[in-house]
């Protein structure tokens, strides 16, 4: 019978490092995907941010600008109050 219980014995041996192997892959992958989430964010985050300063105009909006159409006044719509 010693056999049988050599044979138990080397199956959960394998049986409990596999498990192991298999939960450190587990963390491995979890800890690339937190790392690689933040790194793109950050990426994102940046060229969001060098987009918004490229798009701020020059010219504050309250005052004439050099194009024709800032030169004209506004339409006014009149709609009777009563």
């Amino acid at each position: 019978m010693k056999g049988v219980s050599d044979s138990w014995s080397g199956t959960a041996t394998a049986s409990v490092l596999g498990i192991l192997i298999v939960v450190a892959l587990v963390f491995a992958l979890a800890r690339y995907l937190e790392w690689s989430s933040d790194t793109n964010v950050t990426e994102f985050i940046s060229r969001t941010e060098a987009a918004a300063a490229a798009s701020t105009p020059i010219v504050p909006l309250n005052r004439r600008t050099a194009c024709e159409h800032g030169r004209k006044s506004p339409l006014v719509l009149s709609v009777p109050l009563e």
